[in-house]
């Protein structure tokens, strides 16, 4: 025997293998008798016993249940005892009844029993505790009944169902009884606390299961972390939220796979989705994040009972300054993956980056271009073949048409009208005409007007009228041209090209005007034209990091007040543009970075986090004061102890589920609220 009754009684069906043991909760449920009746002997549970009680052979499901079952339940089951079947049955419906009216009336009772059982309620405390738990308790009329509860008194309160199914063949079946069965006796003789003192917990009640995803048979195998996840995306795909919706468990660690597949197993299923989803983009981070069951819920109440006792939490304040300092690290690990070839540290070192690869693009057009004019030249005998008067006649009708004749470098004019007099033009003519332009174009002292004016001189040098006699040279020309042409058109379309190749912006300023505060497509085109830098486009991305680093309030080192609401007010604007800096992974990455961010940090609607740790705290104290002063005036000094147990009770269950890694992905009302 295992000195289990319920075992016993089930494993056996009813035989017993010695003699009573003088333990009338082992007696009943190992001989199905009274104590003190004669055991059965032992019995084997085959088809041959099955044809002898049933009169027929057994389907082969039937022997495998009849079998497993120990014969309980069928014809002939030697448990029945002296008790006929329809006995029994009245006996167990007395039996549950019992029990489920003992269940209130011990809570209201308990008080009085509390007091009772201390001394300071005296005796007439205790016999007022009894008599009113059994006035409120339904009693066994039969004799099958009042056997059954006196056998059942003796097994340890709440391992009753549990161990029935146990021994039935339903252990994970029987783990979820028994957990519940913890949690209710948990809750139980808080609960006038909880209605005192957080009026917000029905609430918490009430909305405890729009997010979790149905029940499933806790009998089957037990489900994987990503087939938790698929399951409730498939179930409730409507009230997942953002946060399940986007979970990835493909970097998840293998601690969280495990608690949701565990927290699975033993609620039945009911993960509440969106608790996982908050959990999943927290833990893959570069910097993985330990939210707290209320980060994760974001239920305003348990927010601010977690919030409000954060000085009375043991390892609290260090979790939430870790959450600080991984909130600025993530930026920093994001960084070093957008920029491993960057080096610069600041946006006056991106600025001179940008500029530098930008100048260095223009000198390799600009050398394409010289070329392809030198071979133009070398196949006119050494002449450059081009029509002095004709570029002229060109730059001055171009000028008139935009208004800018008057506004035209007059030095640059003077001399493209001597060499149309003379109607020799070099090719060094040609391209010391063009540096000169390209300088005034640069100028911080030119008019606006003048260099707008040698832009249009410029181009029409690159249009490039050949002269009379040297149309066989066209194709070379037209090379030259075409070159010359997208050179200048990549300048022109590109702000930070343009920029970059007239020193008309300082380094300082380059990134906060083109990458920062850039618009959309110019950042796109930007990308494009240096997309044969490497270096240059992870500064572009490592600029727009240091900016809502800095924004943030973290510093490069990583010190600093991590600031949700800046980061994600300045991510939302770099937004539009956030796809030409960094890859689509990365910006994944800063999403998500903000969303745990927000989780860590934001009050939702409805909370009353106390941010100074003094008014809500006196709010809750004065409010469990008013209750204890109302127990005492019946009991003495009863309510004060019964204060303080429940403090202690409710403190050391909050701390715990409160730093419990991963937690918050059961139900919601399964979270306690400590005392304010």
């Amino acid at each position: 025997m295992s000195a289990d009754p319920v075992y016993d009684f089930f494993s056996s069906g009813g035989d017993a293998t010695s003699a009573p043991s003088g333990d009338p909760t082992h007696d009943f449920f190992s001989t199905g008798k009274i104590p003190g009746e004669t055991a059965s002997p032992p019995t084997t549970y085959d088809a041959n016993l099955f044809r002898k009680r049933v009169g027929r052979d057994p389907e082969p499901a039937e022997l495998a249940n009849f079998k497993a079952m120990k014969g309980v339940g069928w014809a002939g089951d030697p448990t029945q005892g002296k008790f006929t079947v329809g006995q029994a049955a009245i006996g167990g419906a007395e039996d549950a009844l019992s029990l489920g009216t003992s269940i209130p009336a011990s809570i209201t009772a308990a008080p009085a029993y509390l007091a009772g059982l201390t001394g300071i309620g005296g005796t007439d405390s205790l016999s007022a505790a009894r008599a009113t738990r059994n006035a409120m308790t339904y009693q066994p009329r039969s004799e099958a009944g009042q056997a059954g509860m006196e056998t059942i008194g003796q097994i340890k309160p709440g391992e009753i169902v549990p161990r029935l199914l146990d021994v039935s063949g339903h252990p994970q079946a029987a783990d979820t009884v028994r957990d519940v069965t913890e949690r209710v006796g948990d809750v139980a003789p808080l609960a006038g606390e909880v209605a005192a003192g957080f009026p917000g917990s029905r609430a918490v009640g009430r909305g405890a299961g729009r997010a979790i995803s149905p029940m499933v048979d806790p009998e089957s195998v037990p489900l994987t972390a990503q087939e938790v996840l698929t399951q409730a995306a498939v179930n409730s795909p409507q009230s997942m939220g953002a946060a399940a919706a986007a979970a990835d468990l493909s970097k998840a660690s293998p601690e969280l796979k495990a608690r949701i597949a565990r927290e699975a197993q033993q609620t039945g299923g009911a993960v509440n989705a969106e608790t996982m989803g908050r959990h999943i983009e927290a833990d893959t981070l570069p910097v993985k994040i330990q939210l707290t069951p209320g980060q994760a819920m974001q239920d305003p109440a348990v927010i601010s009972s977690e919030m409000n006792n954060r000085a009375r939490t043991p390892g609290l304040p260090d979790l939430l300054n870790n959450q600080n300092k991984a909130l600025g690290a993530n930026i920093q690990a994001i960084r070093d993956q957008v920029g491993p070839d960057v080096f610069s540290t600041n946006a006056a070192e991106h600025g001179d980056t940008l500029i530098q690869a930008y100048k260095d693009k223009a000198k390799i057009a600009n050398d394409d271009i010289s070329a392809k004019y030198q071979a133009l030249k070398d196949a006119n005998g050494g002449r450059f073949p081009v029509d002095a008067k004709g570029l002229l006649d060109n730059a001055s009708k171009e000028l008139h048409q935009e208004l800018l004749f008057d506004h035209a470098p007059k030095a640059v004019m003077s001399t493209l009208g001597r060499l149309a007099d003379s109607g020799n033009m070099t090719f060094e003519n040609f391209e010391s005409l063009r540096t000169n332009l390209a300088r005034i174009q640069r100028s911080p002292t030119a008019d606006g007007n003048e260099k707008a004016a040698a832009g249009i001189i410029r181009s029409s040098m690159e249009q490039l009228p050949l002269a009379p006699g040297a149309a066989s040279l066209k194709p070379l020309a037209d090379t030259a041209r075409a070159a010359a042409k997208a050179q200048f058109d990549a300048v022109k379309v590109d702000p930070a090209y343009n920029a970059a190749v007239t020193d008309s912006v300082a380094p300082d300023d380059f990134v906060r005007k083109y990458v920062i505060g850039g618009k959309r497509d110019d950042v796109a085109t930007m990308r494009q034209n240096l997309a044969d830098n490497p270096t240059a486009t992870q500064t572009m991305g490592v600029a727009a990091l240091d900016h809502l680093r800095d924004q943030a309030g973290v510093g490069p080192g990583g010190s600093g007040n991590f600031s949700q609401a800046a980061y994600n007010k300045y991510l939302q604007a770099l937004q539009p543009k956030l796809g030409a800096l960094v890859d689509p992974r990365t910006e994944e990455t800063l999403e998500k970075l903000g969303n745990v961010a927000r989780y860590t940090q934001a009050q939702p609607k409805g909370s009353y986090v106390n941010n100074s740790n003094t008014l809500v705290g006196a709010l809750g104290e004065h409010a469990l004061n008013a209750g204890e002063n109302l127990l005492n005036a019946k009991t003495g000094v009863g309510g004060t102890l019964l204060r303080k147990a429940i403090d202690k009770r409710a403190a050391d269950k909050a701390a715990k589920e409160t730093m419990t890694p991963y937690g918050g992905m059961g139900r919601l009302s399964d979270f306690g609220k400590p005392p304010q």
